[in-house]
């Protein structure tokens, strides 16, 4: 045999092998790296869990202030009030729900403050549906742990709503 077919009859295998072992943390980057268009939210979320770069994150609100979900909550709420651990179908608003749900949220007269404890399952029962345009793909929440994830809080607070 030459070199180029011993290599080819080893590498392969070594390789898809490696892979295999790093699947969940491929898994996680790429999720990472492309929910940070879909959304930036939820990456944020995503990072911060897995390589802990703070305990608390404050969350950019502009978009949370114009989530159809937070929206129609909002505008039911009275100053002094708190809804405690809404939770909420993905489908009503995935952007959102890969960043936060459920959540708390409180209104005041200086307006609106959201937060919620990041601390995903460890044990596989608990589902996220990953909504890829031409299809969607469930996986369990526990897929992250493949790093060393810090629980967290996320807080992000705005003025007024804008839908």
């Amino acid at each position: 045999m030459n070199k180029k077919r011993i290599i080819i009859l080893f590498g392969v295998p070594v390789l898809l092998g490696i892979l295999y072992i790093l699947r969940y943390k491929i898994l996680v980057l790429l999720c990472i790296f492309g929910g940070y268009f879909v959304s930036p939210e939820g990456s944020a979320v995503l990072t911060n869990y897995c390589f802990h770069e703070t305990d608390t994150l404050i969350l950019d609100s502009s978009y949370l202030q114009r989530s159809p979900v937070i929206v129609k909550l909002a505008k039911k709420m009275r100053v002094g009030q708190t809804v405690k651990c809404y939770g909420f179908k993905q489908y009503k608003d995935y952007r959102l729900s890969y960043a936060l749900n459920p959540f708390t949220i409180s209104r005041s007269k200086q307006g609106y403050t959201i937060s919620q404890w990041i601390a995903f399952d460890t044990t596989g029962k608990v589902h996220t549906t990953l909504n890829l345009f031409l299809f969607k793909v469930r996986v369990p929440d526990n897929f992250v742990h493949t790093f060393e994830c810090t629980p967290f809080m996320v807080i992000s607070k705005f003025r007024c709503l804008k839908g």
